[in-house]
């Protein structure tokens, strides 16, 4: 497999639990994608993409299920702007 594929598979995954997680926590994506220009959900974008957690993230959104938990996982970069968001 060549580096695009790789590059592409893993921005799939990514933005896939990005916006798993978004919805489980109840961001609001619209808000969250207005406020600073957008550059606060870039910048959390960045952050997602570029993570280290993305078995502990699949793990942490399996073991919570369809519920709503309180706030993300400690590991989560985003976990701040998540909070400011839902």
């Amino acid at each position: 497999m060549g580096i695009i594929e790789r590059v592409g598979m893993r921005l799939e995954r990514q933005s896939h639990l990005m916006s798993v997680m978004m919805e489980r926590l109840g961001v609001d994506q619209e808000l969250a994608g207005q406020e600073q220009l957008g550059l606060g959900l870039a910048r959390a974008v960045r952050s997602c993409m570029f993570c280290h957690h993305s078995a502990e993230c699949e793990e942490w959104l399996s073991a919570h299920g369809e519920r709503q938990p309180e706030a993300g996982p400690e590991f989560c970069g985003n976990r701040r702007f998540f909070g400011a968001h839902s």
